[in-house]
């Protein structure tokens, strides 16, 4: 059933998720990192006060974040300027990169490169060593997102997430399959607005922000 035959069985309560991601961090090295992370930069601090500003316009009920370091600070920091209480979330982390946690792509392709040619086969199912499959985080991520749903429903709420959650997170709402998660980009300290009506969520914007910040666009470190 399409979206409309949904609309057309009655009124819903309608749910908002606010994503932002926490950043940018202090990461001059450009290293792969997900919990316990890495801080935010000045930088990042100033974006996300300015990120606040622009969130006020909605009625959020509550934050939610990671439990990593750049997460926690962004949830506390937004949930003050907000005046609402936050919950930090070991569910919502990034992906774990096991082996390759504080490692540079160039350093990944050099010391791993037969591990590096099967994630090229199999970007979504591969899992770096004693790491975590972008697949088993999406999944967890998409859970953790529908958990939250239900407790807020008829609510707004805000998730400061990453780059994992938030792509997996948009996907509950998008037919967005795991390996073509970059596709739909999520930036630093930027908003992306979904509605949910019961379970079916609609997209009403993707990273809004101040562009003068002149942030450069999110990735994976």
């Amino acid at each position: 059933m399409g979206l409309l035959g949904h609309f057309l069985k009655g009124p819903h309560p309608k749910t908002t998720l606010l994503l932002t991601r926490a950043g940018p961090v202090e990461n001059p090295e450009h290293v792969l990192y997900s919990h316990p992370g890495l801080p935010l930069s000045e930088q990042g601090r100033q974006a996300l006060r300015s990120l606040a500003r622009l969130a006020q316009r909605y009625p959020v009920a509550w934050v939610y974040a990671a439990d990593s370091l750049a997460e926690a600070e962004a949830a506390g920091l937004l949930a003050e300027a907000l005046g609402v209480p936050f919950t930090l979330l070991p569910e919502l982390r990034e992906r774990s990169w096991g082996e390759w946690e504080g490692l540079s792509f160039a350093e990944v392709r050099e010391r791993y490169p037969k591990e590096v040619a099967a994630w090229l086969e199999d970007e979504a199912s591969f899992a770096p060593p004693g790491g975590e499959s972008l697949r088993k985080a999406w999944e967890r991520g998409r859970e953790a997102i529908r958990t939250l749903l239900g407790k807020h429903r008829g609510q707004a709420l805000l998730v400061v997430g990453n780059c994992t959650l938030n792509r997996a997170a948009l996907s509950l709402a998008l037919p967005l399959p795991v390996e073509e998660g970059l596709r739909v980009e999520q930036d630093y300290a930027r908003l992306s607005v979904v509605e949910f009506y019961g379970e079916e969520g609609v997209v009403k914007a993707l990273n809004l922000g101040d562009a003068t910040l002149g942030l450069k666009p999110g990735s994976y470190y």
